[in-house]
């Protein structure tokens, strides 16, 4: 083993509950209960069409939070070398702030010498920076294998929006509704910050190297992964933007409902899945090992999802109309339609980081541009003529075929020595 890797596999390596899975997933359980309170919250206290602005102000924050960092942040996870990969995450954060900072400059003079901007959107966007700013240190200790902590990280502005919504209903101050994705998202990063000086994940950061000289070596990277990311935010947030657009707050808030909760067993175990896959398979490096290893780990996901998406194809029917009957029969239905969707997502998620860790930058950007396009051709082509459910059907079907030829490609990738 090189010296790189023995400090990969060494960086990798610690204590098992840190890289335990499901305790991972229990903390994403705890994000995603989170936003099904708070979508039930403002529904029943504000209505669906209210609920519709805060999901697409939920989307939005989303969707740029995790772009404006340029996937330096992915780059360093990436990286086996510690004293690069600290360089990258702090790349990461500056451009975070400077991106958060040069967009709010925008909206005022849009809302001052146009048109008026929507609270939602004023609200998502003074979220970005600190959110972007949490997923690099969530990031940060994936790379070293904490992958527990990282699920916390990521859960904490969730968990932390529940906290001020309550008191915000209790003074009749609905506008909290809104400024609560900001709000959480700032004394999330607050929370995070103070953990990460305290356990100092991810190595010193006076290690670091010239960071001009990486963000050139990492620029062809950056080129690459960029767009192929940003297609694929959009193609899971922009849907719900697109949707609000062409049929207004409501159906916006029940499509980004239905997207959620048929991707739930996806969040709850892919991006855990995900950061432990990656850093053995950084530790392993290429060898007779990788595919031994992607095959027990596709065999197991494989078994997981069937089992989430099974079970959750039971709970829809029963539970939905009694949590969420402001959005109607179409939340369940739309449900139904986009579970075999998630169920091969669930598998082909966390192989996806194989394309650009083995160089194959062009067929990983084909596949973002794929699924976007499944999405935003689903909505402009069904929508007008079969409304949600069109949607649904269409999305789930073209996009399945995307997600397979993603796991047919991963495979490939780690079996041929490029």
């Amino acid at each position: 083993m090189s010296s790189a890797q023995a400090d990969s596999a060494k960086h990798a390596a610690g204590p098992h509950w840190a890289r335990s899975v499901g305790a991972a997933a229990l903390w994403t359980l705890a994000q995603h209960g989170a936003f099904f309170a708070c979508a039930w919250w403002v529904s029943w206290w504000a209505g669906a069409e209210r609920f519709g602005a805060f999901g697409q102000g939920l989307a939005l924050s989303a969707m740029l939070s995790a772009a404006i960092t340029f996937r330096l942040e992915y780059a360093g996870q990436l990286e086996r070398r510690q004293r690069r990969a600290a360089s990258l995450f702090s790349l990461a954060q500056r451009s975070a702030w400077l991106i958060c900072a040069l967009l709010l400059a925008a909206l005022a003079v849009v809302h001052h010498q146009w048109v008026r901007v929507p609270l939602w959107l004023w609200a998502s966007t003074l979220a970005l920076a600190p959110q972007a700013a949490t997923l690099v240190l969530a990031s940060r200790c994936a790379r070293g294998g904490d992958v527990v902590r990282a699920a916390a990280l990521r859960s904490g502005p969730a968990i932390i929006m529940v906290l001020i919504l309550l008191p915000a209903w209790a003074v009749g101050w609905q506008e909290g509704i809104e400024w609560s994705i900001p709000l959480s998202a700032w004394m999330g990063w607050m929370v995070a910050r103070l953990l990460s000086l305290a356990n100092n994940p991810g190595g010193d950061d006076r290690r670091r190297v010239d960071a001009r000289r990486v963000a050139a070596f990492h620029l062809p990277f950056v080129r690459a992964e960029l767009p192929g990311f940003l297609l694929n935010v959009s193609a899971n947030h922009g849907q719900v933007l697109l949707i609000g657009a062409m049929g207004g707050d409501a159906a916006a808030g029940t499509a980004a409902l239905a997207l959620r909760i048929a991707m739930l067993p996806t969040s709850l175990f892919g991006l855990a899945l995900a950061d432990r896959l990656r850093s053995r398979v950084v530790a392993q490096g290429i060898g007779s090992g990788l595919t031994a290893l992607l095959r027990q780990a596709v065999q197991r996901m494989m078994a997981l999802s069937l089992g989430a998406h099974v079970i959750a194809a039971l709970l829809v029917p029963l539970l939905l109309p009694l949590v969420f009957p402001q959005q109607g029969e179409v939340l369940v239905s739309m449900v139904m339609w986009l579970l075999p969707l998630g169920m091969v997502r669930l598998v082909a998620s966390p192989l996806a980081f194989m394309l650009p860790w083995r160089g194959w930058l062009g067929l990983s950007l084909l596949g973002q541009c794929l699924l976007f396009a499944c999405a935003l051709l689903s909505v402009v082509l069904v929508f007008p003529i079969s409304g949600l459910n069109g949607v649904a059907v269409a999305y789930a079907i073209s996009a399945v075929g995307v997600y397979l030829g993603y796991i047919a490609t991963a495979w490939a990738a780690a079996r041929t020595d490029t």
